[in-house]
């Protein structure tokens, strides 16, 4: 009989068992754990994955909740005691739940109605505020009835883990969760909903107070080798032929699955939300096929403007959306075309901002999407073809509410305005956060006057650092989305390491 680690057997582990995740990793992670001794509960996303979970045989949950039932009739949670919305701001420390609720895809924007998502609310202002009250609710009785050493989730993109990471914070529970570093390669541990709290911003603090990493010289050589050969994000997309076959798998899938669909009804339906994502009767398969053809064949042949003749400009990159990026650390920009417009009339002196879409957006977003941004006054929407690269290194500065490009714009030394609240690009040395939208002008002349000099290297030097000593380079996504790629002996390994920091802190 294998010996049960001292250090975790006997704690009380909560794990959010979300869709894909759950069954390619946070089952792995529970069965180690259970392994060790450890007691589990569960909270679960997906039907499929909550029937998954139940009717698992090899670890024994003392307590499971599924979200969706309570997303589908939040109504029958409510009971006598279930706080207010006064009473739930207060108990969390926040001025409103609002924000939060933005997180919440198929409340706050419709699938059914539109590809890809309305931007029309799904469910009344009443289902969406008995919802928020059973999710405190039956986030309450994790921490009354179960009592969590240690909550482990695959990331912060819903209120429920927002709510939860707040409620754990103030009980002083770690919640730990991965996250991108904006390092290629690297992902790292965090335990703040926003990225603002964990190892490497400890470590980050440490190097700033002038300790010295093994990993400095390392990071002198990523800084010095992306400035040469720029570095692609995981996510960028690009365009390539596919095969004869491949086109016929592709153009026949949506009548396939549709097929399939008549014959076995898909388990994930949840009657008031209608069509989601997760469940796509056959006419929502087929408009889908057929209008992302259509908006990947207008993006294509759409006419940008011509980028060589804009001389100085301030670069804006579109942000993937629904998404945590925007929706969970931005919520009050996440109106992207607002934000471009409220930015552009911002710019000082003869500026004029550069729009390029999301590589990974193309076809997903609507031709009228892109005809109001072209309409916008002081706007250039570019090619979406045009490199990341070519976009960054003539731009004067960027405006983003915290993502990939502030990091590479970083070394490539252009100053940036973060709008949002992402933690770990707030600690970037060209990184000026600013939330007021009146003021925006003169942040961006604060901005355009940052001085790239000893201390500023050395910051910069000091993040990229701080990543390789508290990140990983195990391909994480690839395990995520597959179930396979990687040894899943060193998944165990990292996470053991990180469960027993969060513990001994």
């Amino acid at each position: 009989m294998e010996n049960k680690d001292t250090q975790l057997n006997g704690k009380r582990i909560l794990i959010f068992q979300q869709r894909n995740w759950a069954k390619s990793i946070g089952h792995f992670l529970a069965e180690q754990l259970h392994a060790q001794g450890c007691q589990l509960a569960a909270w679960t996303m997906k039907p499929t994955t909550h029937q998954f979970i139940i009717e698992q045989k090899t670890v024994p949950y003392q307590l499971v909740i599924n979200d969706d039932e309570v997303l589908n009739d939040p109504e029958k949670f409510i009971t006598s005691s279930t706080p207010s919305l006064t009473e739930i701001c207060r108990e969390l420390g926040v001025d409103s739940v609002w924000p939060f609720v933005s997180t919440i895809r198929n409340y706050v924007k419709s699938y059914g109605q539109k590809y890809y998502y309305s931007f029309n609310k799904n469910v009344s202002d009443e289902q969406m505020v008995a919802y928020v009250r059973a999710v405190y609710g039956y986030l309450k009785r994790f921490f009354d009835e179960f009592k969590p050493d240690v909550i482990l989730a695959p990331n912060f993109v819903v209120l429920p883990h927002i709510f939860c990471n707040l409620m754990a914070q103030k009980r002083g529970i770690p919640m730990i969760a991965v996250t991108d570093s904006k390092i290629q390669g690297q992902f790292i541990f965090t335990y703040g909903y926003q990225d603002d709290r964990g190892p490497f911003f400890d470590r980050f603090k440490q190097l700033q107070g002038g300790a010295r990493s093994e990993n400095q010289q390392r990071a002198a050589k990523y800084i010095e080798e992306f400035c040469w050969q720029f570095k692609q994000p995981d996510h960028a997309i690009k365009e390539h032929s596919e095969s004869f076959y491949k086109k016929i798998r592709h153009e026949l899938a949506p009548y396939y699955h549709s097929f399939r669909w008549i014959l076995s009804r898909p388990k994930n339906y949840l009657p008031s939300l209608g069509p989601t994502i997760d469940y796509r009767p056959p006419r929502v398969l087929l408009r889908d096929h057929y209008r992302q053809k259509q908006y990947r064949r207008f993006a294509q042949r759409f006419r940008y403007a011509d980028f060589k003749s804009v001389s100085r400009y301030v670069y804006f990159p579109l942000q993937f959306q629904p998404e945590a990026s925007i929706d969970v650390v931005a919520p009050f920009f996440n109106n992207q075309i607002e934000t471009a417009r409220q930015v552009a009339m911002s710019l000082p002196d003869d500026y004029t901002l550069v729009v390029k879409e999301h590589p990974a957006m193309v076809g997903l977003r609507t031709p009228g999407f892109l005809k109001k941004i072209v309409g916008l006054p002081n706007v250039k929407l570019i090619d979406y073809r045009i490199s990341s690269h070519d976009a960054l290194r003539h731009a004067a500065a960027v405006v983003s509410p915290g993502a990939t490009t502030v990091a590479e714009a970083a070394i490539l030394k252009i100053p940036a305005i973060q709008l949002g609240d992402l933690g770990i690009t707030a600690q970037l040395p060209n990184v000026i956060v600013h939330r007021e939208m009146p003021t925006l002008s003169a942040a961006i002349k604060k901005a355009l006057a940052i001085e790239f000099d000893q201390h500023y290297e050395q910051q910069l030097e000091n993040f990229v650092a701080a990543v390789y000593d508290t990140g990983f380079d195990f391909r994480y996504t690839t395990v995520w989305a597959k179930g396979k790629g990687d040894d899943y002996g060193e998944l165990w390994r990292l996470y053991r390491q990180e469960i027993i920091h969060a513990l001994q802190k």
